[in-house]
């Protein structure tokens, strides 16, 4: 990408978008977070890359400009119509801004000419904000490596063409825009959604603050860990969650502890879409089956499930339910301004009530070889949400597992109790925060 300059090339390649298209329809995933908002609160995440030297503000703005006409779907304001809410394109792309704020803030969904995108930078950090609607972490991660790329290319350095990055000499694929939910959705008889009220962790809010804790641990000690058990690095991490918050739940404790894991549907169906591709298996104990739980009993309750609800089979069902509740003819002929409060009332009573918390593990992250020795590491951070307000992001370079907390509460036992224990099983945890005090005092 060393010639990159950020203009399409003019030869036509199969399946290249011959002009980018001024509206855009939300995807299927996408429809839930605009009704979902709150005055102080919407559906936005962070993903950061630190590297080895100080930001150059203005060689990232030209960064942005350069990567801008190849991603066109992230370059999106949100309207309302009179029944549903679309994207329309926008040319600005003047949205890198130096950090002075908490992580996760709401995007403003509204705002005249800009994005829902946000571009931060504070001191060796590179961080993209997103709305929701627009794409997941999936899509996401690829665009922050393909701006880092092209950064440090006007830094003057040679970055490889790889698969890791978007090649910004050519011109955005349709196959990038497309609602993949809809593509793959094969109709089904007999599904529904049947899934009870999960433990919801309370603890005092910190108002316009997010508490986040990031944990490095060693892959290797992780995966000795989980060889003890014969389960996978995965399903060991979310034991020890589901272990942190049965350890801090109150006792009795009626309801289910669940873990939702999304899991990217990519692989599984071959797609290349940069928009919302995921689908979310939840699972986890029923703490009142005994009077104490041990890790070990946990892990006999999980261990394989989320292989099991992770086959094409079971994910193909999920697309299916999930585009037939759009689709459902009732649901389309409600006006925009109904249909928020009905979005809104599904989100957090039909999903986000039926779990604790979300572990996101985004398994090996690559990059190029040039690239990686210019880099530090790479942060991802969910933010909290008025009724899920403890969220845990998780991935690795191959060498290192970087495991990060976000809560908008004071408290930190949950997570305490998470690095503690897997201290305690053999595996070496430095933990960074930015709400010291609060660590140390936990």
């Amino acid at each position: 990408m060393s010639e990159n300059t950020g203009k399409p090339q003019t030869e036509e390649l199969s399946g290249a978008l011959k002009e980018i298209p001024k509206w855009l329809r939300l995807d299927t995933a996408a429809t839930i977070y605009p009704g979902a908002r709150k005055r102080n609160w919407n559906a936005t995440y962070r993903m950061a890359i630190v590297l080895k030297e100080e930001i150059d503000p203005f060689l990232l703005q030209q960064a942005v400009d350069d990567i801008a006409p190849r991603i066109p779907s992230y370059f999106v304001q949100l309207r309302s119509g009179l029944f549903w809410y679309y994207f329309e394109h926008t040319e600005n792309t003047s949205i890198v801004e130096q950090e002075d704020y908490y992580p996760c803030r709401p995007s403003k969904l509204f705002e005249l000419g800009k994005p829902l995108l946000r571009v931060l930078y504070y001191k060796r950090r590179i961080a993209l904000e997103v709305f929701h609607s627009v794409g997941d972490g999936g899509a996401t991660f690829l665009v922050l490596k393909t701006l880092a790329a092209r950064y440090l290319e006007l830094k003057g350095y040679t970055i490889e063409k790889t698969d890791e990055i978007l090649n910004i000499n050519e011109p955005p694929r349709q196959e990038e825009l497309e609602d993949a939910f809809k593509k793959h959705y094969v109709k089904m008889k007999g599904l529904k959604r049947k899934e009870e009220n999960a433990y919801q962790y309370k603890k005092k809010i910190i108002p316009n603050y997010l508490n986040v804790i990031h944990g490095m641990i060693p892959v290797s000690d992780l995966k000795a860990c989980a060889k003890d058990l014969n389960i996978t690095i995965t399903d060991y991490l979310v034991a020890a969650f589901l272990y942190a918050h049965y350890l801090n739940a109150p006792k009795p404790c009626k309801k289910p502890i669940i873990i939702s894991v999304p899991v990217s549907m990519r692989p599984y169906f071959g797609s290349s879409t940069l928009r919302n591709f995921s689908l979310y298996t939840n699972f986890g104990i029923y703490p009142d089956k005994k009077e104490n739980f041990t890790f070990e009993d946990i892990i006999s309750e999980i261990a394989g499930k989320l292989k099991e609800g992770t086959t094409k089979e079971v994910l193909q069902k999920g697309i299916s339910i999930n585009v037939k509740d759009a689709t459902n003819p009732f649901v389309r002929l409600v006006p925009s301004i109904l249909k928020r409060y009905a979005f809104r009332f599904i989100f957090y009573y039909m999903g986000e009530a039926k779990f604790t918390s979300p572990l996101t593990n985004l398994g090996i992250i690559k990059v190029p070889e040039t690239m990686k020795k210019h880099m530090d590491r790479f942060e991802v951070i969910l933010g909290a949400s008025p009724s899920v307000h403890l969220t845990c992001t998780a991935f690795s370079d191959g060498e290192m597992m970087s495991i990060t907390f976000s809560s908008d509460y004071i408290e930190t036992d949950v997570q305490r109790d998470f690095f503690r224990f897997l201290s305690g099983r053999g595996a070496r945890v430095r933990v960074e925060c930015n709400r010291e005090e609060s660590w140390s005092k936990a």
